[in-house]
């Protein structure tokens, strides 16, 4: 059996493989070896592998070290740094192709594109669903927080105001970045991933796997 960790900066995943069986996925409540350990089938793991953007307490990568498998991915780049490219990124590029724009939609927004030879063109940043919230809250008087959801693209009141603001202004940005994309790609792919992708699948594939 080999264990997938993906730590994000919201979110600590998880997922259990038989051969290329899914057998179990899910999400850990913190970084602790006992919150690790209980995870399903972990006395029965003989392999794992880690992808994290965020600094594993030396306890946990103490638990891990034995089975953990190296973590030396490459991707070429084209007029890119890709030295520069956090490993998440890699994998994503990696794990959906030529010709794609791969969109994952978590505590930050990442735009990812790789031509037909599998070469990172290059990429974007932008701030995620609830940094954006947060930010029009925290940085306000009297503008309330609100929670992602579905979304009109006018509100007819504060509230929807904000939503629209978050959610149909995410929207018009992915549209955007994928036309800008599709004129070096005619053939362009695009899927989203992530935690926040559900809430735009009616735009395009999402991927969670």
């Amino acid at each position: 059996m080999k264990l997938l960790l993906d730590f994000g900066n919201t979110r600590l995943k998880y997922a259990v493989f038989a051969g290329q069986s899914k057998i179990v996925e899910g999400i850990i409540p913190d970084l602790t070896e006992e919150s690790i350990c209980q995870i399903s089938y972990f006395s029965k793991v003989e392999s794992i592998q880690l992808c994290s953007v965020i600094d594993v307490p030396a306890h946990v990568m103490n638990l891990l070290s034995n089975k953990l498998l190296p973590g030396h991915f490459t991707i070429q780049g084209k007029d890119y740094d890709v030295s520069t490219l956090g490993k998440d990124r890699i994998l994503l590029a990696l794990g959906a192709g030529p010709n794609h724009l791969v969109i994952c939609l978590g505590t930050c927004i990442t735009y990812n594109l790789v031509d037909e030879s599998l070469a990172f063109i290059g990429g974007a940043i932008s701030p995620g669903l609830r940094m954006r919230a947060a930010a029009m809250h925290e940085h306000t008087a009297q503008l309330p927080l609100i929670e992602p959801k579905s979304y009109v693209y006018y509100g007819h009141d504060t509230v929807t105001n904000l939503t629209a603001g978050v959610m149909a202004g995410i929207e018009f940005e992915i549209r955007g970045f994928v036309q800008e994309a599709q004129k070096r790609i005619p053939t362009l792919q695009v899927v989203l991933t992530g935690g926040d992708a559900k809430h735009f699948e009616h735009l395009y594939s999402v991927d969670l796997d």
